[in-house]
Formats: C-alpha cells, structure tokens, sequence
C-alpha cells in the first residue's frame, strides 16, 4: 500500500500533500501567510514550516520553526499546537496545558 507525501514548504509557510497518484495539494496554512494560528486549512498559519513526521493514525507532525512550536495536523487538516509557545525559546520539559496528544 502506497502512502501520502507531505511537504513543509518553509518558503511558502504551507504543508503539501501529495498523493500516490501525484496529486498536489495544500494541507494547511495560506500561501505567503506568516503566522501561528492553529485551525483547519487555509485557517491555520505557519511561520518556517521544517520537519515532518506522521504516525499510523494519518496525524502529521510540524516542526514550526521561527514559532518554536511543534504543531499537529489530523488527517482532515484540523491543525492544533501540541508543544512550546509561539516566540519561546527554550528547551523545558512539561506538559501542554489544554492540548490533546
């Protein structure tokens, strides 16, 4: 069984989606949008948008770079912050208040 593909386009500020069959789409975030909004599609922002990771549920993993944040998107480009705090710089463990894992 064949797998999505997904991008983070740092430029961009966008997560791809590419499908076996090639077809290109834009997960979540609006092109050229710089943010941090969490939300669903185009509703959401990113600011350098980096690595990506998935799990068996389809869920997809962000490193948001200039956000310091890791953010998840679900399968239906529902997007939500799991860990850090947009603009905080640091390394301390703890748990996300409010935050489903």
């Amino acid at each position: 069984m064949q797998a999505n593909i997904y991008l983070a386009d740092a430029v961009k500020n966008i997560i791809r989606k590419i499908t076996p069959a090639g077809e290109v789409s834009t997960l979540a975030g609006t092109q050229d949008v710089v943010g941090s909004a969490d939300g669903t599609g185009a509703a959401a922002s990113f600011n350098n948008p980096s690595g990506i990771a998935t799990d068996s549920a389809g869920n997809v993993y962000v490193t948001d770079t200039y956000n310091h944040t890791i953010r998840k998107i679900t399968p239906s480009g529902v997007v939500s912050t799991l860990a850090g705090s947009q603009g905080v710089i640091g390394s301390t463990d703890g748990n996300r208040c409010g935050s489903e894992l």
